[in-house]
């Protein structure tokens, strides 16, 4: 199906009364009319739901949408992005060992790998998946244990590996591959297709699309969701029924919200490219950007709704700029219906330290936008009103 109709209509299970929303499954547990119903569902030899930590139709019907759409055989929610990725390292490397993470990786990812997993002896490791050659090098003696941990498009820069050329070289030292698709979502690449092992989303984001859900979700083979599943349910990383459901409902015009955004992003980035108070933009849909190539060779639909820019200024210029919106807001997060800021080094890369920060080009100067599906021209006279004063 073209990926609209597949948006709106990838969950083909049935609801009961043939309702057209899906109702809203709020309960922890669910009642049995004798134990051999009880001992067969435990067991596995019968299908349905027990506990709410286990399974929820609501969350079936989220994890039937997110495998259809990334092209899966199966699919399971968390209750965070974070959890998401978290039940994926655990998943593809159960005992303690390397966790190979993309140098431009999200900085929460940094802190699952890093504060919680390196507890429990893992150790994480930068690479450069751009570097071919060195990722060779790397996998050819990751040893028994690893994992690899990248983004389809990073977080804040834009960043676009060849994810298709990476991931074989992995897999070919036997070492599985775990993509976060968070920026990209299944509108615009289904890592699947290059080989990945699982996809890690953060549904908090432009999946659920609205600013008022914490979700995550993990997608891939029905064995390795399987595994994972169980690791979500005995580590309590289950998400909510009202979470998945707002989910759902707002999975369904990813595809109408994406298109647009993704417009509205490549517009304000060439904008951005022009005024005189920027000193470098970071967005995969230009032809400036390092990797536009393989953006343009891997992405489909666009090129993602997230723009990132580095002001002449420094930290007060960028301090100036977001008391002088009026239209977008400083929001620590991204993914909204709105068109938003943030500031990496503030918020998402704070776990970095600083030589980390500057080995991948992330100063106080750097600007993150999440651009919404508002008109462009009003978003775009909102930057030129606050970066007026700076020109």
């Amino acid at each position: 199906m073209d990926i609209f109709t597949r948006a709106v209509r990838a969950t083909a299970t049935p609801t009961p009364s043939n309702s057209v929303a899906p109702p809203l499954y709020q309960t922890s547990v669910y009642a049995f009319d004798d134990i051999d119903e009880v001992d067969a569902l435990l067991g596995g030899t019968r299908k349905g739901y027990s506990y709410t930590r286990g399974g929820n139709p609501n969350f079936d019907a989220l994890s039937e949408w997110m495998a259809r759409m990334e092209g899966v055989g199966a699919a399971v929610a968390t209750g965070s992005g974070t959890a998401a990725l978290l039940a994926g390292i655990l998943t593809l490397c159960p005992a303690p060992g390397r966790i190979l993470v993309a140098r431009e990786i999200y900085g929460g990812t940094v802190g699952v790998s890093r504060r919680l997993l390196g507890r429990l002896g893992y150790r994480m490791e930068w690479i450069d998946t751009h570097d071919l050659k060195a990722v060779e090098q790397v996998v050819t003696t990751a040893g028994d244990c690893a994992v690899l941990v990248a983004e389809t498009i990073s977080n804040p820069l834009g960043r676009v590996a060849p994810l298709d050329a990476l991931i074989p070289i992995a897999h070919r030292h036997g070492v599985p591959v775990l993509i976060d698709n968070t920026f990209a979502t299944p509108f615009h690449a289904r890592p699947a297709e290059w080989g990945a092992d699982l996809v890690a989303h953060s549904l908090t984001k432009f999946i659920g699309g609205h600013s008022d859900l914490i979700l995550g979700m993990l997608a891939g083979s029905g064995d390795r969701i399987a595994e994972a599943a169980a690791l979500i349910d005995g580590g309590g990383l289950t998400p909510d029924p009202f979470a998945t459901w707002l989910a759902y409902r707002g999975a369904r015009t990813l595809s109408l919200r994406m298109e647009r955004a993704s417009a509205n992003a490549l517009a304000l980035a060439r904008h951005l490219e022009t005024l005189p108070a920027v000193r470098r933009v970071y967005y995969p849909g230009l032809v400036s950007h390092p990797d536009h190539d393989h953006a343009r060779r891997l992405l489909q639909g666009g090129f993602g709704a997230v723009v990132s820019f580095a002001l002449n200024g420094g930290y007060d210029a960028v301090q100036r700029m977001v008391r002088g919106l009026r239209l977008v807001q400083f929001v620590p997060s991204l993914g909204d219906v709105t068109t938003t800021i943030s500031h990496p080094v503030v918020a998402s890369h704070r776990e970095l330290t600083q030589e980390e920060k500057v080995a991948v080009d992330i100063d106080p100067s750097v600007v993150r936008v999440s651009v919404g599906i508002e008109g462009a021209a009003d978003v775009l006279e909102d930057f030129d009103r606050a970066l007026r004063a700076e020109g």
